[in-house]
């Protein structure tokens, strides 16, 4: 009876201990601080680091094709994605688990052509901590983790109003 008592503590002190040390393995991005760097594959092949886009504002929004509160977002990225691609803003998809071909329907069916980053193992979405969808990230071009929206809501206005935020920070810091 005490073995078995030792045994099943032993096991559950073992289990809680891996699981702290996994909740551990990463820093979430804070805001305020560096954002996790990334490396992925895109709709049309190329490997993405985020190192390519050093000196942009990076809007980063993570998403799924079968997520109904991302859906309803990915027409208003689109419009700031069109409305600011010349004011050095990068509007960056990261698509979470899909298959390539699938996201590339869903893509093509609503005529949406900013960049997807295809995160087929949730590499990037756990270093960012992503738990639910839709969640998007506004990223400084120098790199760090200004703000972040969750939920479904974030409209062009929205988007382009939080870039003008960062941009106005930023240039009080540098004053």
């Amino acid at each position: 009876m005490g073995f078995r008592l030792f045994k099943s503590s032993s096991v559950a002190f073992i289990a809680l201990l891996c699981l702290l040390l996994t909740g551990m393995a990463s820093v979430p991005p804070i805001l305020g601080g560096t954002a996790p760097p990334f490396e992925g594959e895109t709709l049309d092949g190329r490997v993405l680091k985020s190192s390519d886009m050093q000196g942009q504002y990076v809007v980063m929004n993570f998403w799924a094709t079968w997520c109904v509160p991302c859906v309803k977002e990915m027409p208003e990225l689109q419009k700031a994605h069109l409305a600011m691609k010349d004011r050095n803003v990068k509007i960056l998809g990261v698509n979470f688990a899909e298959n390539k071909g699938r996201v590339e329907t869903f893509m093509k069916e609503r005529n949406l052509d900013f960049t997807i980053l295809l995160d087929g193992f949730g590499n990037v979405s756990q270093d960012y901590r992503v738990v639910n969808l839709p969640v998007t990230y506004f990223i400084s071009s120098d790199g760090i983790v200004m703000d972040r929206v969750f939920g479904g809501n974030l409209t062009q206005e929205i988007i382009e109003k939080k870039i003008e935020l960062m941009k106005s920070q930023i240039k009080t810091l540098l004053d």
